[in-house]
């Protein structure tokens, strides 16, 4: 059995750092392991920790109201995944890696403080807005007020006694970044190689070290290497002062403990070769939440996400969650969207190199997607968030599913192959040893591709009754990318059917399943909620 990795570090003086080496080289590895359950920065540049003062509790509203808004979110928002208690255990946890932040020990990864202090409120604040990029932890800045936000920071204090007995040390000043040059980098990569970071990161920065495999956090949780090279892998920022006070601070509670026994100059000099190694052009923005339209048309849907009535619709990237850390994550989805009198269609756009349409043997998965759309009378974060949960619901408050499956796409288009070469012969031997599964390939019922279901939360996805299923969808590949159209009359056959009603906007989001990463079931990319505007 492979040793568990722990790396508790009590830094010497100067003249022991040579007995450290063999410890030293796991400290890099979490430079952007995140927090707990859900993705990215809206900033670019990420938050700097250069003020030395604690400006912690300005903004907090007063005493009880406070409290009792700050519960009110937790309950509506964070404890799905968090847990009533703040242990980390919520209904979501199953599904999630890694998995979400215990606030009861008041250890938190972001942290402007220096070593052993508690954070300072606004950290968590960041936290909140701006979400952990790599994880199921999104970020909350459009959902949720100023206030909202500092009266969570405190609720999520009072998990731990540490805040009610220790009091914050004022910020780490990194002050101003030196100018990054070929000198600096190759220090840099001298101390890197020298401290052997690449037994976790690996030699090309991509996580992929002898030892990324054993490690384990202070709770015993296995933890994931990210691939430096990236940007939106980031946990707290990418830019030069972001890196160095991750260096700085540490990340507590993970192998990635403070470089405070590096002199200032050789933590610059680390930050240059890491920031030299950064694919700036990988960087992608957009929203957690944004607005997307439905455009009025005047044509007939075609399904066929490649003909020409697309061009001319307008296109919105929407962001993706992975509720599975792993190297090389779907982090987007294009979305366009098109009404006419009779329907509503969506395009659904992502990149995916290799195309898996088949999960006939028990060795395959298939790719999928899916949209989501909340019922009832809901607009979002208004009237006390009472939208549904964005994770398929929650008890009392429905979603309506539409899953487009590549593998029903490929039995079906089977099907058809082999009933015009056989002129409808019935011919079950032809197709064993082929792409597709022998008894559902001739399935007389399936000759759709698409699934119409209901949730309410987690365990309760339920497929409507085959006669109630109106959804039509088709998807293509080509060129490394999947492109999907799922269209719906506008008039409904189920009471459990979304209205696209033209009163307020629609609260719809996105879920994909990368075969190539054995996604199934609640292992998969999301999106939060979305506000959709039919003309």
């Amino acid at each position: 059995m492979a040793m568990k990795r722990y790396i508790h570090l009590v830094h010497p003086c100067r003249t022991q750092i040579s007995k450290l080496v063999f410890s030293s080289f796991l400290i890099l590895f979490l430079l952007l392991a995140g927090s707990s359950a859900w993705a990215h920065s809206n900033n670019k540049h990420g938050d700097s920790p250069v003020s030395s003062k604690d400006h912690h509790e300005e903004h907090a509203p007063p005493g009880a109201d406070r409290f009792t808004l700050g519960e009110t979110v937790y309950k509506h928002m964070c404890v799905f995944c968090h847990g009533t208690d703040g242990n980390g255990g919520g209904k979501a946890t199953a599904y999630l890696y890694p998995w979400p932040r215990d606030f009861r020990k008041g250890i938190f990864k972001h942290r402007t403080t220096p070593p052993g202090s508690i954070p300072l409120d606004k950290d968590i604040f960041r936290t909140i807005q701006k979400g952990v990029p790599g994880t199921a932890m999104p970020g909350w800045k459009n959902a949720l007020s100023e206030e909202e936000t500092w009266s969570v920071v405190q609720y999520i204090k009072g998990f731990s006694e540490r805040f009610k007995s220790e009091t914050p040390k004022p910020a780490i000043d990194p002050g101003t970044p030196p100018p990054i040059t070929t000198k600096s980098i190759a220090a840099g990569e001298k101390l890197y190689r020298g401290m052997q970071c690449q037994g976790c990161h690996g030699t090309d920065l991509k996580g992929d070290g002898e030892q990324a495999v054993d490690l384990f956090d202070i709770w015993d949780h296995r933890v994931f290497v990210y691939d430096l090279t990236n940007p939106n892998a980031y946990k707290f920022g990418y830019e030069p002062v972001d890196i160095y006070s991750t260096l700085t601070a540490g990340i507590d509670g993970t192998p990635m403990k403070n470089y405070g026994h590096l002199t200032e100059k050789e933590r610059w000099a680390l930050t240059a070769f890491l920031q030299s190694k950064i694919d700036v052009n990988r960087k992608k923005d957009s929203g957690y939440e944004i607005d997307l339209h439905s455009t009025k048309i005047s044509e007939e849907f075609i399904l066929d996400p490649h003909h020409e009535l697309w061009e001319d619709i307008p296109e919105k990237i929407v962001r993706l969650l992975p509720l599975n850390a792993r190297k090389l994550p779907i982090s987007h989805i294009k979305v366009r969207s098109a009404l006419n009198e009779d329907a509503v269609a969506f395009r659904l756009e992502w990149p995916d190199p290799v195309p898996n349409r088949t999960s006939s043997r028990h060795q395959d998965f298939k790719d999928a997607v899916a949209v989501q759309f909340a019922l009832g009378d809901v607009l979002l974060h208004t009237h006390g968030h009472n939208e549904p949960f964005f994770g398929m619901g929650n008890r009392g408050k429905v979603v309506n599913i539409w899953q487009w499956r590549a593998d029903w796409q490929t039995e079906i288009e089977t099907k058809e192959k082999i009933e015009y070469a056989t002129k409808g012969m019935d011919l079950d031997a032809m197709i064993f040893g082929g792409e597709a599964n022998p008894v559902d390939a001739l399935n007389p019922f399936r000759d759709n591709p698409v699934e119409e279901m209901n949730a309410e939360g987690f365990g309760t996805l339920t497929p409507q009754p085959r006669t109630k299923q109106n959804v039509l969808g088709k998807g293509v590949w080509k060129d490394g990318y999947w492109s999907v159209v799922l269209s719906r009359t506008l008039d409904s056959l189920n009471k459990w059917d979304k209205q696209f009603t033209k009163d307020q906007p629609i609260l719809m989001s996105f879920a994909i399943w990368d075969g190539s990463e054995q996604d199934r079931n609640g292992r998969k990319v999301v999106s939060m909620w979305q506000r959709l505007h039919l003309p």
